[in-house]
């Protein structure tokens, strides 16, 4: 799947501002860039910690990942168990089941 433009994540998403769609869309393409060179997933999760990407925008740009849109609550869950995002192991589940590809 190609990566959304920020034309479209304006028209699919509600409320972004044309800057917003861009930084996000932005943000997918350097996320895929990292997938594509062997990065896991939560050294990506850590890249956009890093870059102040807050919790919501980052369970949609991982949601856009992969070659096909994951469910949302995958999405969140990568997301809300990362390292980068949560301190200790809180999380239920493993997160490797549902990493994009």
């Amino acid at each position: 799947m190609q990566s959304p433009t920020a034309e479209e994540l304006l028209t699919s998403v509600f409320g972004l501002s044309p800057e917003h769609a861009q930084q996000i869309a932005d943000h997918i393409d350097i996320c895929k860039g990292l997938l594509a060179a062997g990065t896991d997933m939560d050294t990506v999760q850590q890249h956009l910690k890093d870059q102040g990407v807050p919790i919501i925008t980052a369970i949609l740009i991982t949601r856009l990942l992969g070659d096909e849109p994951i469910t949302l609550r995958a999405a969140r869950e990568i997301v809300e168990c990362s390292p980068a995002r949560t301190p200790s192991t809180t999380c239920s589940q493993p997160t490797t089941a549902h990493r994009p590809r």
